[in-house]
């Protein structure tokens, strides 16, 4: 079985509770700290690595990862910072807005060294996303884990996961999200989201696609909603429908599919070295039967509110 580390912030969700919208509960959650949750709920060795604050929201969210099954000892702790919130907004579809409080938090200052003090001889498999791409200091900080763990061999799993209400300038998203293209092997993205960066370039969607594995990238996992989830590779292209369900709450589905995806890929008996998983990649069996995992995953999610409660253990996928 493959080991994952899991990169980027772990914050407060605060979810509406009842109809009212003027109750919220604070729930642990952040899109790399529900992949790795994901990962570990599903059977699999996972590490967090991330920015945690000293205050009760930070053993919080410390305490819950390990309950989770996470192994945290990759955190680093920020004593003077605050943990990170967002205040979450449901519609009548399950769909989900958000608010950030994110300035200077705990998740924005993790470090080039902190990396470096971590033992990538036994990681497998690395995921981040473009949440810690939004300022200077930490998007530096996330293109070099990214940059480290592609020259440590281990797979590099990158979900653009666009959030434009984090970003002061979003001249700057395209360019930086870009920059992490060439040391990525699988990237997931919405077909918004990549609607979105195929225009910042003036390209069409297949053209987007096309410059992406140009870049370097592998496989691309493009989800759509209750669409069709597209799988596309210069070897392959083909779709996958996903089951009609009616959601409750959206908001970790897409960290689901993800963790789902990575841990079916990597779920061989006994070790299988990085390089023999990126080799995986390459086969169109391996990656249907890994997205169809992780399609499961992602529709269980979304029948329960929350994000770390709502992804699922293997059972249920089975």
């Amino acid at each position: 079985m493959s080991t994952l580390l899991s990169f980027g912030e772990v914050l407060i969700d605060l979810l509406p509770v009842g109809h009212s919208g003027l109750v919220h509960e604070p729930i642990p959650g952040g899109a790399p700290a529900n992949v790795a949750v994901g990962y570990a709920k599903l059977g699999g060795k996972s590490l967090f690595a991330g920015g945690i604050s000293a205050d009760d929201h930070g053993q919080l969210l410390t305490n819950t990862l390990v309950e989770q099954g996470v192994d945290v000892s990759c955190l680093a702790l920020i004593p003077d910072a605050a943990t990170a919130t967002v205040l979450v907004s449901l519609d009548s579809q399950g769909e989900r807005s958000f608010s950030f409080n994110r300035q200077n938090t705990a998740d924005m200052l993790y470090r080039e060294a902190d990396f470096d003090a971590i033992d990538w001889s036994k990681i497998d498999i690395f995921h981040l996303c473009s949440n810690t791409f939004t300022e200077k200091a930490i998007f530096n900080v996330s293109l070099y884990g990214a940059k480290k763990a592609h020259k440590e061999q281990a797979l590099v799993s990158f979900d653009v996961n666009l959030r434009l209400s984090l970003w002061q300038d979003t001249r700057l998203l395209s360019a930086r999200v870009e920059q992490c293209f060439r040391y990525t092997h699988v990237l997931k993205m919405s077909k918004e989201e990549a609607l979105y960066l195929a225009q910042e370039r003036g390209a069409s969607f297949d053209e987007y696609l096309a410059f992406c594995i140009g870049q370097g990238v592998r496989l691309i996992l493009v989800t759509n909603g209750p669409e069709s989830i597209l799988c596309h590779s210069a070897e392959f292209s083909f779709e996958l429908p996903v089951p009609k369900i009616v959601a409750t709450d959206t908001t970790a589905a897409g960290d689901s599919f993800v963790a789902g995806f990575l841990y079916e890929l990597g779920s061989d008996e006994g070790y299988l070295a990085p390089e023999l998983l990126v080799q995986k990649l390459l086969n169109r069996v391996k990656v249907q039967t890994a997205a169809e995992f992780a399609i499961k995953c992602g529709a269980i999610t979304c029948a329960k509110k929350g994000a770390f409660p709502a992804l699922p253990v293997w059972s249920q996928v089975q």
